[in-house]
């Protein structure tokens, strides 16, 4: 099945929420009152994945001036508490993952929508994307394992986490673990910092063909 990706609107908070709640443990879903202002504040940086008409993901980001030498050490400092009012940069180098959330049947759409978070940074001619992404499974291994075997560890030449494994094979890159980055208690509360570079970031290339890299709205 096709998925389209396009901008988010105000209207489609209540189909968002519900893939929210498929996707997320209880006390990490995004609200509304979160995904209304992310639109309201940045309404290129909030994008979904259609399939048939209906809405299976969706991302939402947010620019920042971020150095990766003193990097933001959580997640409700990098994003406002999720509402990025306080902390969107229009002027900043880097467009930073603040969600991504699918629907379980609909797993195609998570690199679509990772796909289009790429072709903005090259529209915007930002230098680098970031995100702190989750360790779902590290819980299961803590009491064994440390979290820098877990994360830096292979097995069968693939990173331990099925998260790491998507966002490298992706072309990411990680950067360092952030302890106590988000509440959440299956991973331990640590996130992991990635990166992608923008390779055309300050050459001319975007300023004359961006509208190659424009999602519709």
């Amino acid at each position: 099945m096709k998925v389209k990706i396009r901008q988010a609107r105000i209207e489609d908070i209540d189909e968002i929420l519900a893939v929210e709640e498929e996707a997320w443990p209880e006390g990490l879903r995004a609200t509304r009152e979160q995904f209304f202002s992310r639109i309201e504040v940045f309404p290129e940086g909030t994008l979904v994945a259609e399939i048939d008409g209906a809405i299976v993901g969706v991302v939402a980001t947010e620019i920042l001036k971020y150095d990766l030498k003193n990097p933001i050490p959580t997640w409700e400092k990098a994003t406002d508490s999720g509402f990025i009012k306080k902390t969107h940069n229009p002027n900043g180098d880097t467009l930073y993952g603040v969600d991504l959330s699918v629907s379980r049947f609909a797993n195609n759409a998570s690199k679509a929508l990772m796909i289009a978070v790429g072709k903005l940074i090259i529209r915007l001619n930002l230098k680098q994307g970031i995100l702190g992404a989750r360790i779902p499974r590290y819980h299961k291994f803590a009491p064994q394992v440390k979290v820098e075997e877990y994360v830096y560890g292979r097995r069968n030449n693939r990173p331990f986490d099925p998260e790491l494994f998507f966002y490298t094979k992706l072309g990411l890159e990680i950067v360092s673990i952030l302890p106590n980055y988000i509440e959440d208690p299956e991973s331990c509360d640590y996130g992991v910092l990635l990166r992608w570079r923008n390779p055309f970031y300050g050459k001319p290339f975007p300023k004359l063909w961006s509208w190659l890299f424009r999602v519709k709205k």
